[in-house]
């Protein structure tokens, strides 16, 4: 990990701790100094932003179930369609297309199932084509910003803009171009999919794990090319180490920042050595307007 990386991280950490002490979110009882902070989810307004339609469940699902059983108004938004997500193999041409229709609505299905097992009934879509969000982020953004000003959530959860995955990256542009004058005062919540983060805080999700579980498992079509059930459950368990003197336990793991430090954090990234090599290539926006839609 290169100098400048490290230092985003410190700066990170350094900058998290206060907010979260201020606004009453921490829990530190038997917490090293040097460690992650313990996180209890209330009963904020929460808006979560999942690439693909199983990111959320994968990254921050036992969280999600935490606030709805502690009343939390929680909205998930898919931002892409999901039409490349697995089963495609060699097809080409029209099969391809039959296909990708299919996965659509298998994985919008899956979602609204998988969600009402995290207790979420607030679900929207942005629609945009999967692995092309970041040429479609200023479309994305146009759509996600109605829904910021009609949410007005306290935490935002997100991938880490550090994820492997580019549409996972791309994810944070759309936030930042979305809520660009709407002075924002919301806390960025970065959860890990791809790529396992740096965090500065843990939730522990013993009583909702099941859940999570169960959650990630509706996602069928996905399961065809990988594990994702034994991977995300198998981080869940590492993760707990985190819970010093809980054992075993289930944990998620987050950046949790304000806004604004998320944004500084990101821009300090993306000028990075490691930053750049995972810059998208950006090849202009696609024509189609996408909607938000309910699902």
């Amino acid at each position: 990990m290169n100098a400048i990386l490290k230092s985003v991280l410190r700066t990170f950490v350094r900058a998290a701790r206060p907010h979260l002490e201020f606004t009453g979110l921490l829990q530190t009882s038997g917490v090293l100094a040097n460690s992650a902070a313990v996180w209890r989810p209330g009963s904020e307004r929460v808006l979560v932003l999942a690439p693909h339609m199983d990111d959320e469940a994968i990254g921050c699902g036992g969280t999600i179930a935490l606030h709805a059983r502690a009343g939390a108004a929680v909205t998930v938004v898919f931002l892409t369609d999901g039409r490349n997500g697995g089963g495609l193999g060699a097809l080409s041409g029209k099969a391809r297309e039959r296909r990708q229709a299919e996965l659509i609505d298998t994985r919008q299905r899956e979602a609204r199932a998988a969600l009402a097992l995290l207790g979420v009934t607030d679900i929207r879509c942005l629609a945009l084509r999967d692995g092309e969000l970041a040429e479609s982020s200023e479309l994305a953004a146009d759509k996600l910003r109605s829904v910021l000003a009609q949410v007005r959530p306290d935490l935002v959860n997100l991938p880490l803009f550090t994820d492997e995955h580019s549409d996972h990256r791309a994810a944070s542009e759309v936030l930042l171009i979305a809520a660009d004058g709407l002075r924002p005062r919301f806390t960025c919540v970065g959860y890990e999919v791809w790529t396992p983060l740096f965090p500065n805080c843990i939730v522990n999700i013993n009583e909702t794990a099941a859940s999570k579980q169960r959650a990630i498992e509706r996602y069928e079509s996905q399961l065809q090319d990988a594990d994702y059930v034994r991977a995300a459950m198998g981080l869940s368990a590492y993760r707990s180490i985190g819970l010093l003197g809980v054992r075993d336990s289930y944990a998620e793991a987050f950046f949790m920042c304000p806004f604004t430090t998320y944004r500084t954090l990101r821009a300090e990234f993306l000028g990075s050595k490691a930053g750049r090599r995972m810059a998208d290539k950006r090849n202009g926006a696609t024509s189609a307007t996408p909607t938000a839609e309910q699902i």
